[in-house]
């Protein structure tokens, strides 16, 4: 089977004001979880995931939105992506780019099981000069699972609600469905869909000790902690030698290049080799948990906040308990 790779760019800081909530960013979070890794220890561990800072003082501690995506708080399932977030909003930002072409008009229509998705972001964040690359998540697919929706004659469809979703997809309670699913229902924050059927990307996930090493198993990397703050795990060209060469033209050439008019922060792109996202994220690996005392070490989802989670509940613009 020939396996493909793809980098999704998201933001790094959330786009908010205090009091308010926009676009999410990836922001803090004490949790605990599965590691592996030379080091696995059970003590809480920090990864950055999809989230935003308390709205009310704009500061840490992070808090959820409606629809953490991709969703690591995910049992009983490993981490998943749903889209229900850009579904419609802007098709620049969901199309996917390879060398002057579009491979696919979604992710979710793109990829086939054993492919590998990385979440991440260059500094500075339009792709030149880059000095910098930043990943935070890595789903290995699983699975892609369709979504059903109401009939309707034209978009946007409405989801037929949770009670209607296919067998096996997480229920009320889980946190899957609390942190992420629960969007979708009936006047939630994200209750339609411009696609029919709508379509998930579900992550494979193995404690297996060379899952990792064989890309067998999705993972986060651990957070930097560099001076006691929190950023997502950056390789540089140290880090990565003679490839970072190439990487840097797949990022100024697909994710950064311009086919049609390309989104501000980049497409979502198709890695021209396996070979070259091996060795972006063997250097991750390597990194990860070097600032926690856990060097090598990286987190297999699902993940759980470690003291409790305050969620921001946009229809009432108030923080509720997890």
């Amino acid at each position: 089977m020939t396996r493909r790779a793809f980098f999704f760019p998201h933001p790094l800081e959330p786009t908010q004001k205090r009091g308010e909530i926009n676009l999410p960013g990836r922001v803090p979070y004490q949790v605990t979880g599965q590691l592996l890794g030379p080091t696995d220890s059970g003590a809480p561990f920090w990864v950055m995931a999809d989230g935003f800072y308390d709205p009310l003082s704009g500061e840490i501690p992070a808090v959820v939105g409606a629809n953490q995506d991709p969703c690591v708080f995910s049992a009983p399932w490993g981490p998943f992506h749903s889209f229900y977030r850009i579904d419609g909003v802007n098709a620049g930002n969901e199309k996917v780019a390879g060398d002057k072409v579009h491979v696919a008009d979604s992710l979710p229509e793109a990829v086939s099981p054993g492919d590998v998705i990385i979440y991440g972001k260059t500094t500075p964040l339009n792709g030149k000069n880059i000095k910098e690359v930043w990943v935070d998540t890595v789903i290995v697919v699983d699975e892609v699972i369709e979504l059903p929706v109401d009939a309707a004659e034209k978009a946007p469809y409405a989801f037929s609600g949770s009670a209607a979703f296919p067998e096996g997809l997480p229920k009320k309670g889980t946190d899957a469905f609390r942190f992420n699913l629960s969007d979708a229902e009936p006047g939630a924050g994200h209750p339609t869909t411009n696609r029919s059927p709508h379509r998930i990307i579900r992550g494979r996930i193995s404690d297996d000790s060379d899952a990792v090493d064989k890309l067998e198993t999705s993972f986060v990397p651990l957070a930097d902690r560099t001076g006691g703050s929190c950023r997502v795990c950056a390789i540089d060209k140290g880090h990565l030698g003679n490839d970072w060469a190439p990487l840097l033209a797949f990022f100024e050439q697909r994710v950064f290049g311009r086919i049609g008019a390309a989104p501000k922060g980049g497409w979502i792109a198709e890695f021209p080799t396996f070979a070259l996202a091996e060795s972006l994220l063997r250097a991750v690996v390597k990194r990860s948990g070097g600032h926690q005392g856990m060097r090598g070490t990286v987190a297999i989802p699902p993940l759980t906040p470690a003291s409790g989670m305050k969620r921001w509940e946009p229809k009432t613009s108030r923080l509720i308990n997890g």
